[in-house]
């Protein structure tokens, strides 16, 4: 068997030997890239292009024990806010269902070392006052399969970006397709606080863009029934 798996979406079906590690699927809208473990299974695109003849595919995650809880974002919004000029560390893993990790740490104002879990499913850490972004050095960080989230403007209303990351390639992710329960005590982007700020002034879009809906299946969903 290959270690690296490269397929092709016809509208009949996915053909070609998968690979150990991940796999590449071409499709009528583009590359994709699709790699699972214990805890996780996800596709996300690696580049958009048109190919005649082939069926169109979708990013997807699939979490083995289903969506995580809202109360462990809550317990991540709680670590970080009790130091809101720092930078911090939590994890959701996933052995036997979730659960919270705070490894040890060392924080600083721009950048936290911290002990690596087993089993991590989602990485969360804290920007402090800056913007909710992925930095470089995150990238360079999560080269791995898992989620990940970003929690900035802690001196303000905090904002959370989520994204899921297969070796390299990465795809922003909604609040519902990670968590379930509602985003109380965040943002789910820097535009929508502008957006917040305007509707108190009475002004809206009445023609804004509907938020694009993420579902779909990935090809191995059957593994993974809830």
């Amino acid at each position: 068997m290959k270690m690296v798996g490269y397929l092709v979406n016809y509208p009949d079906g996915i053909s070609g030997e998968k690979g150990i590690y991940y796999n590449y699927i071409l499709a009528a809208n583009g590359l994709f890239i699709e790699a699972s473990n214990p805890m996780l299974a996800a596709r996300v695109p690696v580049n958009e292009c048109e190919v005649r003849g082939l069926a169109p595919m979708k990013a997807k995650i699939a979490l083995t024990y289903g969506s995580i809880p809202q109360h462990f974002f809550d317990l991540a919004l709680n670590t970080f806010l009790a130091a809101p000029d720092r930078e911090r560390y939590v994890a959701v893993t996933a052995a036997a269902g979730y659960h919270f990790y705070v490894p040890v740490q060392d924080e600083g104002g721009a950048s936290v070392v911290y002990e690596i879990g087993n089993s991590v499913v989602l990485d969360i850490h804290s920007h402090g006052h800056m913007a909710a972004r992925f930095s470089g050095q995150d990238n360079d960080d999560e080269k791995g399969l898992r989620l990940s989230a970003v929690v900035g403007r802690l001196n303000a209303t905090p904002v959370v970006r989520l994204r899921a990351g297969v070796y390299g390639y990465y795809h922003t992710l909604a609040w519902r397709d990670v968590f379930d329960g509602s985003l109380t005590r965040a943002l789910e982007s820097e535009e929508e606080e502008v957006k917040i700020e305007v509707d108190l002034y009475g002004i809206t879009e009445p023609n804004a863009p509907a938020i694009q809906n993420h579902s779909g299946w990935l090809w191995w969903d059957r593994f993974f029934s809830r």
